[in-house]
């Protein structure tokens, strides 16, 4: 059984940072790559998005007793596997996971352009997945 009130304060968050991240789309890329203050806190927007995405999937993994993914990427697979994600989105939220390695592990070579770019592009796939959340807890 699925934690409800786990799921409920994860999405709560979840959409806590898209809507902060939201606010740098009026921000200009040269703007943005140039000014350390925004690329910093949106970076670690970004990164704290996936992982809350990544902390979403894993209890649901845990408490429904699916298969344990080898990897962050392997998660996002496993939800797909169960119905919860269709195939475009889970390929685009694997992207996601490997973004956030970058991130966390090559934050020296961080591409600031590109965490613009994903702002500007990208942050449909964080309601995107909160809303396939969100359809699990009303079944």
């Amino acid at each position: 059984m699925v934690d409800q009130h786990v799921i409920e304060s994860r999405l709560s968050v979840l959409e806590g940072y898209r809507a902060r991240l939201h606010a740098f789309r009026d921000v200009s890329r040269e703007e943005f790559v140039a000014d350390e203050d925004s690329h910093l806190l949106a970076e670690r927007l970004l990164h704290l998005s996936c992982e809350c995405m990544l902390d979403l999937a894993q209890h649901m993994i845990s408490d429904l007793g699916w298969r344990q993914p080898g990897d962050y990427k392997d998660t996002m697979q496993v939800l797909h596997e169960e119905g919860l994600l269709e195939e475009e989105l889970t390929a685009r939220l694997k992207e996601w996971m490997g973004f956030r390695n970058v991130l966390v592990h090559l934050y020296l070579t961080i591409d600031h352009a590109k965490c613009w770019a994903t702002i500007q592009n990208d942050l449909g796939d964080l309601d995107a997945f909160a809303a396939r959340m969100g359809h699990f807890l009303e079944d």
